[in-house]
């Protein structure tokens, strides 16, 4: 009987991430991991019992993290109640999640169809709903997948805690002022 040795676990939820974050979940098999792992598919089942329980160690912590931060900020003091300190707040609390948990988010926002791509925009949209003075539900949904698109673009862009900060402080701010709000509120132009 052969021992699990700790690199080769480490080896396949490393290699895992990768191709999860670059090619989606969806289109990543065992057979690229253990290649990629230089493993046989085999060898993979004796430290996973399947690809949705590698997905689920890589995610997990973030995912507690997002429901954490988004469950705050949807509390009363916060729905419905955006000034230019709340935006702040959102901002510097949603870097710090995003920045320890980048490649769990990159890949739960990549996951196209999954339950935590469709966590994520439910809860974002409950979290907007409140804000957003526009009754139309079908474009709240679209503001909030203009806002996915942001947030895995920034986590595709950049790692540094302050970067991701001020990159989320001028997207939430569109979100809830506009271009407009943006310069006039917040006196942010051009870098």
């Amino acid at each position: 009987m052969q021992i699990k040795k700790d690199e080769i676990y480490q080896r396949i939820l490393s290699i895992s991430k990768k191709l999860f974050i670059n090619k989606g979940y969806e289109k990543t098999s065992l057979r690229m991991v253990a290649d990629k792992c230089f493993i046989s598919k085999s060898n993979i089942y004796r430290y996973f019992r399947s690809k949705e329980e590698i997905y689920e160690t890589l995610v997990r912590p973030a995912r507690q993290n997002v429901i954490d931060a988004i469950g705050h900020f949807g509390s009363k003091d916060y729905a419905g109640n955006y000034t230019v300190d709340k935006i702040e707040d959102v901002s510097t609390a949603l870097a710090k999640v995003m920045s320890k948990h980048r490649e769990g988010l990159l890949i739960m926002l990549k996951a196209v169809g999954s339950k935590d791509r469709a966590m994520l925009t439910e809860m974002m949209t409950g979290f907007f709903v409140e804000a957003c003075p526009i009754e139309d539900e079908e474009f709240k949904i679209q503001i909030v997948s203009i806002l996915i698109m942001g947030l895995t673009d920034i986590l595709l862009k950049y790692s540094d805690e302050d970067e991701i900060s001020y990159r989320l402080r001028l997207l939430v701010s569109y979100h809830y002022l506009g271009l407009n709000g943006i310069k006039e509120k917040l006196g942010f132009d051009a870098k």
